[in-house]
């Protein structure tokens, strides 16, 4: 068949050297973000101001609740009250980096309607923050800042000591401190005996399921939905809408439904049992990011993205560590 050889669409755009195209590129004029940006843990717990590099604050008991029945009219005795614990974790720094050019910043930029500064700076307060859940989910023990030593947050792990599940070959941590961390070991099957053990240890600290969250990786999740028994121990189908259901979203637990949230800043092999009522996280400054200028180098714009912050563990009795989940 034959063809024109004109100036067709090939041609223009240099036969297939880019470089000698006469065809303007076709870029779209907006940015799309791959990364899913969500931090279950940091966004739903209570926010607070730390004031000092060693936040504290006070947890108390109530006594058991056995009945001691009175004698009519008899003398009253001394009251017994238990001591109150106080606690403290260290305030951290975490901290992003923006630099945007002078020339950059004149030119068109697809897909930024403004400064590319101020793109820059909504980027890397997201990564700042997905950041603040790492640190806060994993397993770190507190370090005291000095002069030349960066002080460091007691993770969730580092509280957790009430309830808590390792591997035979693991370690549990000892104590309620922020100081220690559990050493998780080798990972085994999930146990839905073992998650029941702990919601009892839950359950009998919290007495109240509304605020409760079953988080951790999706893989882990997925371990866990495969090990359970019911119905999401299987893949279920609705001929009606054609959907196939091969998730886990709540869990039916003896003492009520608990939500199940997949989170990406969670470590692989780890569920928590979170009651988030429970938790508290203080911020230097009362605000999650600072913003500072930095001396312009070079016809460079800098500017640094700071976060101050700290765990509170107001109650690590109302939660569970499960670790070593293969």
């Amino acid at each position: 068949m034959a063809t024109i050889a004109g100036n067709s669409a090939y041609v223009l755009g240099g036969s297939g050297t880019p470089a000698n195209s006469n065809i303007r590129e076709d870029l779209g004029n907006v940015i799309f973000n791959v990364t899913p940006y969500k931090t279950p843990f940091s966004s739903g717990i209570a926010k607070t101001k730390a004031t000092n590099d060693n936040h504290e604050w006070l947890t108390d008991t109530l006594a058991t609740t056995a009945p001691s029945w009175d004698v009519e009219a008899d003398t009253v005795g001394a009251a017994t009250s238990d001591t109150r614990v106080r606690k403290g974790n260290y305030v951290g720094i975490l901290s992003e980096t923006a630099t945007v050019t002078n020339k950059a910043e004149m030119f068109d930029k697809a897909g930024i309607p403004g400064k590319e500064m101020a793109y820059q700076l909504m980027k890397k307060g997201k990564e700042l923050h997905m950041t603040v859940e790492t640190a806060l989910l994993g397993k770190n023990a507190k370090v005291s800042p000095t002069n030349s030593t960066a002080g460091e947050v007691a993770s969730v792990a580092s509280w957790i000591n009430t309830n808590e599940s390792v591997a035979a070959d693991g370690t549990a941590n000892t104590a309620s401190t922020g100081l220690t961390v559990p050493s998780p070991g080798t990972p085994a099957a999930f146990s839905e005996t073992t998650l029941e053990t702990l919601l009892d240890g839950v359950w009998n600290n919290s007495g109240d399921f509304a605020n409760v969250s079953i988080m951790g990786q999706a893989g882990t999740i997925g371990s866990f939905r495969a090990g359970v028994s019911g119905i999401a121990d299987s893949v279920e189908s609705s001929a009606a809408t054609g959907e196939i259901y091969n998730r886990v979203a709540v869990y039916q637990s003896q003492f009520g439904p608990i939500k199940v949230v997949p989170n990406k800043q969670m470590y692989d092999n780890t569920l928590y049992v979170l009651d988030m009522s429970s938790w508290g996280l203080a911020f230097g400054g009362g605000k999650m990011i600072h913003t500072t200028d930095i001396a312009t180098q070079r016809s460079a714009d800098q500017k640094l993205l700071e976060c101050y912050f700290t765990l509170e563990a107001r109650s690590e009795e109302a939660n569970a560590g499960y670790y070593a989940i293969s």
